[in-house]
């Protein structure tokens, strides 16, 4: 079945077992192992183009040129937040083959233990941190720095047998590194949080180092398009992908034992051409957590009331379609590094960037290699001081009330569940991160102004990102046409215990920069952004983290998977509610958000749809 162009039609069957809708990390790699069988067809519609060997996708260092351009990115923003002074956020999401995991910055972190067996405990069985650890194993194969490199880095808490050893995507430490990822776990051990568990084993707290999705010999990123849609797949007789082909409608047929039927999907090409085109077995959504909500509810599974705003026939009343919308919510401070310290401001210079890109073309080295993200997990800091724990419970109680009214099913089981990893020492509620460049979210919405060096000076960035948000919002058809954008609504600070948890941890960051090793790598006296912020009191923090949040790009939990009557969308089999065989396999399905960046989940969600899917057919 394969093709010389992707894009092109041209002998296109009529029927294929399993179509999958989107060519993006999940929809790659459930295609790729569905089809290691012979005997199953597949046909994977992906709405963007085939750019895989473009080199804004495959040098790491270049993703930002990715980033609102229609030929990769499906720029999605977001309906004014009143939880942040009316800004809007935008949202990068991958619209070429590989998806998001082609376009991103590529850190590779993995989920907490207790943050993913709380899937299980909202009624998904074999939906545990043990069950998941295997495919989070089986999607990537871990490469090891050089001795200097582990060394400079202090990967002593790296555990070689738990990595993956055979997987598609390779992961790396890569080459590039400088003072800031040297001094970082440093700077937490003194603190007293130095890292002790390898974060694959889902737990440890404390600063570290972040591999990323690179190719350790090409130095190149390493994505669902490029390593599970590789030569030898793409030349399968029984897979075919078309790209520019937009899925408009899953084709819905109400079946004689109450359930509905999937019977296939209408999709339009790039020449807007309308096309149809049959299941025999299932249709797989993969589209994420924006799109495949929004498909469903243009094929009439969604809120009775919603779909007929739009006079879509509602063929199943799905009221939580669309719903359970969670983010990382992301504030950032900016600090001018000391003279001696090299960060990625200086590519501003258009010499600079010239030469960087010209001495990774010829070597395979530099910047553009990307550096080294550092990470650190860390619990509610109020347990770091005495009496700690205390004040925590006390914070709880005070906004998690036991008799507060639930604004949807599942919330006092989702609370009740981030409560207990909030008030467990071995759980993290925050995930810092630390970028070597600037952040100045005044620049603009979009990350192509707010990421760019626009602030003379060269900074280093502390971020802190919100791993286990109490804030719900939505995302919803805007038009019965498939060509409008569905309008995204996450609600970011809308509980406002999201903002006093991150308030505490923006705070902290006065006590990181204070701190050695790294306190010497920064400017003394040196400039911040925003422009001289400090927030040594809690009411300072409480106010810029409004001023300061955007998003790090991980939307969940629009398709639930949870039992219907907690709001869920799709069951444990990841089978859509009042279906017979429409599943859906990607973020959307998430219940509760997972620490950190999210690919290394999506990955393994995945790899074990694709195991749950091959199980059912027998």
């Amino acid at each position: 079945m394969a093709t010389a162009s992707t894009a092109s039609s041209a002998g296109l069957s009529a029927s294929y077992d399993y179509i999958i809708v989107g060519g993006g990390t999940s929809g790659l790699v459930v295609a790729s192992r569905l089809t290691e069988d012979p005997n199953v067809t597949a046909l994977v519609l992906e709405a963007g183009a085939d750019r895989l060997s473009d080199s804004r996708i495959t040098t790491p260092g270049l993703a930002l040129t990715t980033w609102d351009n229609p030929d990769f990115d499906w720029q999605f923003i977001t309906t004014p937040q009143d939880g942040l002074n009316g800004r809007r956020v935008a949202h990068p999401r991958g619209r070429t083959l590989g998806g998001s995991t082609a376009i991103h910055l590529g850190l590779m972190t993995y989920p907490s233990k207790a943050g993913v067996d709380s899937w299980e405990e909202l009624g998904n069985k074999s939906w545990s941190f043990d069950t998941l650890q295997p495919y989070i194993q089986k999607f990537h194969t871990y490469t090891p720095p050089s001795q200097e490199v582990h060394d400079l880095l202090v990967l002593d808490y790296m555990d070689p047998d738990v990595q993956g050893k055979s997987g598609p995507i390779k992961v790396s430490f890569g080459e590039f590194h400088g003072p800031l990822q040297r001094d970082w776990p440093e700077t937490f051990k003194r603190l007293g949080t130095k890292f002790t568990a390898d974060p694959l084993t889902g737990l440890g707290c404390g600063g570290h180092s972040n591999p990323a999705s690179i190719d350790p010999e090409s130095k190149t990123r390493s994505h669902a398009g490029s390593d599970y849609y590789n030569s030898a797949v793409r030349d399968r007789a029984n897979l075919r992908v078309l790209t520019e082909a937009l899925v408009t409608k899953v084709i819905l047929e109400k079946s004689s034992d109450g359930l509905v039927a999937a019977k296939g999907v209408q999709f339009s090409t790039k020449g807007g051409q309308p096309q149809t085109v049959h299941a025999n077995r299932e249709v797989i959504l993969a589209a994420g957590a924006f799109q495949s909500p929004q498909l469903l509810e243009l094929s009439g599974i969604g809120s009775r009331t919603l779909l007929k705003q739009h006079n879509i026939e509602a063929i199943i009343d799905s009221p939580f379609v669309g719903e359970n919308l969670q983010d990382h919510a992301l504030a950032s401070l900016s600090f001018e590094a000391a003279d001696h310290v090299p960060t990625g401001d200086v590519l501003r210079d258009p010499q600079i960037f010239t030469a960087a890109i010209e001495e990774y073309n010829k070597s395979r080295t530099g910047f553009l290699t990307a550096a080294t993200y550092c990470s650190a997990y860390m619990p509610v800091v109020d347990f770091l001081d005495q009496g700690g724990e205390t004040k925590l419970v006390e914070l709880l109680d005070k906004y998690l009330p036991s008799d507060a009214p639930s604004a949807f099913p599942a919330q006092k089981q989702q609370y009740d569940l981030l409560r207990k990893m909030l008030q467990s020492k071995d759980d993290s509620s925050i995930h810092y991160i630390m970028a070597p460049f600037q952040i100045n979210v005044h620049a603009g919405a979009k990350p192509t102004q707010y990421l760019m060096p626009s602030t003379e000076g060269n900074y280093m960035t502390l971020c802190a990102a919100l791993n286990h948000p109490f804030s719900r919002g939505s995302v919803h058809i805007s038009s019965a046409d498939p060509m409008q954008k569905p309008t995204i609504d996450p609600k970011y600070l809308s509980h406002p215990l999201d903002n006093e948890i991150l308030a505490r941890h923006v705070q902290y960051m006065e006590k990181l920069v204070a701190a050695e090793p790294l306190a010497s790598l920064l400017k003394k006296g040196g400039r911040r952004i925003p422009a001289d912020k400090h927030v040594n009191k809690l009411d300072e923090a409480r106010t810029l983290g409004p001023q300061t949040i955007t998003s790090n790009f991980h939307p969940t939990g629009t398709c639930a998977m949870m039992p219907r009557e907690l709001g869920g969308v799709v069951n444990d089999r990841l089978v859509v509610h009042g279906t017979s065989n429409l599943r859906v396999v990607d973020a959307s399905i998430i219940p509760l958000e997972p620490r950190g960046n999210i690919q290394s989940s999506i990955y393994a969600i995945a790899e074990r749809a694709a195991d749950i899917i091959r199980e059912d057919m027998r």
